[in-house]
């Protein structure tokens, strides 16, 4: 499971329970996020080297291949990872994932992403519950200040459909406040051999708002596919 951008492992604590009944579902806190290594710097290639660090992770765990399962930002990684090694990846869950960089997606970025001292105090705690009181503010406004994934002018996943080979599930809620309904389909059209889902009623952090239903979607995507 590949978390969101500004969040940790801890995102996916309504999963482990029903994911590890059939699977070894295994979570980790990429670089610079939760308890990994503080890692403010976004890079150039950011998430390119965030996906050779799930493929050092995989290597090093021994493993053949996987089921990879990322949300927002981690759909990207993982997304990124299964169009160079796709004999690695199983099956392909994308939740939540901005596939290129719109007008309408900075905008929305730059509403969502205000300065620390101005975002509501329920996301402070979120942020501070992931990366603890003395890391989460100067991780926020690193990324306020990089504007990466969606923010950046030149982001666009799109040529990348043509690569994918996994059997994929598109997700996507209806609420989405960055995507909508046009990223997830686009991604559906473009992606062979993929299924789309759209929750009704269901925001962007769909694993975190709407658990029961998330997982029942990507098991039964799994138990058929995987």
């Amino acid at each position: 499971g590949l978390h969101h951008g500004a969040s940790s492992a801890k995102t996916w604590k309504h999963q482990i329970e029903c994911f590890s009944r059939n699977f070894s579902f295994i979570i980790y806190d990429r670089l610079g996020h939760g308890r990994s290594q503080r890692h403010l710097v976004y890079e150039e290639r950011y998430l390119e080297n965030r996906a050779l660090e799930l493929g050092e992770l995989i290597a090093w765990l021994d493993l053949d291949s996987v089921h990879l399962c990322g949300m927002c930002e981690g759909g990207a990684v993982a997304f990124l990872f299964a169009c160079s090694h796709p004999e690695k990846v199983k099956t392909l869950v994308l939740q939540g994932v901005g596939y290129h960089t719109t007008d309408e997606t900075i905008a929305r970025c730059e509403e969502y992403f205000r300065p620390w001292a101005e975002i509501e105090d329920t996301l402070q705690d979120r942020l501070v519950m992931h990366h603890g009181q003395d890391y989460a503010m100067s991780l926020w406004e690193a990324t306020r200040k990089a504007k990466p994934y969606v923010w950046s002018r030149t982001y666009d996943l799109r040529p990348g459909f043509s690569k994918i080979q996994a059997p994929t599930l598109i997700m996507g809620g209806d609420r989405d406040r960055f995507f909508g309904l046009k990223h997830p389909s686009s991604a559906h059209k473009g992606i062979d051999n993929s299924e789309l889902c759209i929750m009704d009623g269901v925001g962007h952090f769909a694993n975190e708002q709407a658990p029961e239903i998330f997982n029942d979607v990507v098991m039964d995507f799994l138990t058929r596919r995987g």
